[in-house]
């Protein structure tokens, strides 16, 4: 995966993007690259994954404290996505009260 998807939904004014990654939520350098400068800019980067079952751990393989993503925890995309949605609209978008919500879920 390059970065031109997450460019993209930057430039459209994305609130929030999820990852549905591979693993432990991982992803190709330049998209990861391309998740930070999201974060930097204020929006809120979930990182998921698509495998059948398992957990997405706080920075394991990516540094999530310096990058200021949220990990999915058990939650699959689709689940984080809609959780994301409820947090946005709720007014929720500093990193460590969006890992909570998550965390609260299992």
């Amino acid at each position: 995966m390059d970065a031109v998807p997450i460019e993209d939904a930057i430039s459209h004014g994305a609130k929030g993007i999820v990852l549905a990654g591979v693993g432990d939520g991982n992803t190709s350098k330049p998209a990861l690259d391309a998740l930070e400068a999201a974060a930097k800019k204020g929006i809120i980067v979930v990182r998921s994954t698509r495998v059948r079952s398992g957990f997405v751990t706080r920075n394991v393989e990516v540094d999530d404290d310096k990058n200021g993503f949220v990990v999915s925890e058990d939650l699959n995309p689709q689940k984080a996505r809609v959780l994301t949605q409820l947090l946005i609209a709720s007014g929720v978008s500093a990193p460590a009260e969006l890992q909570k919500a998550f965390t609260a879920t299992w």
